[in-house]
């Protein structure tokens, strides 16, 4: 008989429990809006690699809530990794975690940017924010046909600038990701055992699948890509 997948523990998340579900999510956030940032693919009906980009950098940032708030043993490794030093006691746990997002704030700047746009997302318009980080959406001319474009098109890019650094928004959500990914694997925080089940579960699948072994990165990570 198919075994029902258990229920999150955690209200108002639907499936979702671990912090390596929300690793899970960032890559498919980015893997979303890369292919939404093709010119392959026809213009939709809302801007989807302008929502894409700004979900992935909120969840990028959010995985600092989801690690902290996981287990005390892991909050005690991210004290220890990450220099500082905090209390297990209500208080000392919520002072902790400023101290967890303010050292990896300064140790990736990646992850800076991405808290940058996580927090004018959620304020709009901020009183105080690093006005040397400007998250952006361009449209540049096209100056051959390629996809769908034809030579005077516009096509939509999204760009960060630090400063007089500007790169690609994809490129800073890949560097995130890598810093999260590093993390999560140096300390075994990555399990099949939690694995977030898949839409429609097959009789039989799960057990032919993990008997056969069918791993590969992303579904070693289950970074959202089914086995």
């Amino acid at each position: 008989m198919i075994e029902v997948p258990k229920p999150s523990d955690i209200e108002n998340v639907f499936a979702m429990s671990e912090p390596q579900h929300m690793l899970s999510k960032l890559l498919w956030e980015i893997d979303e809006l890369t292919q939404s940032q093709s010119v392959w693919v026809d213009n939709e009906t809302f801007p989807s690699p302008i929502f894409r980009g700004w979900n992935a950098a909120v969840t990028a940032w959010h995985i600092t809530d989801w690690l902290w708030a996981a287990k005390p043993e892991i909050r005690s490794k991210l004290g220890t990794t990450h220099g500082f030093v905090f209390e297990e006691t209500n208080s000392g746990i919520r002072k902790g975690l400023e101290k967890f997002q303010e050292a990896v704030a300064i140790r990736d700047r990646a992850l800076y940017i991405c808290r940058e746009i996580a927090n004018g997302s959620k304020h709009m318009r901020r009183t105080k924010s690093d006005p040397t980080i400007k998250a952006k959406a361009v449209w540049r001319e096209a100056i051959e046909r390629v996809g769908l474009v034809v030579p005077g098109d516009l096509v939509l890019g999204l760009e960060i600038s630090d400063g007089d650094k500007t790169k690609d928004a994809l490129q800073w959500f890949i560097d995130a990701f890598g810093y999260w990914e590093n993390l999560f694997r140096d300390n075994d925080w990555i399990s099949a055992d939690m694995r977030l089940p898949d839409k429609i579960i097959k009789f039989g699948r799960l057990k032919e699948a993990l008997a056969k072994n069918e791993t590969g990165h992303a579904a070693k990570i289950q970074l959202a890509v089914p086995t």
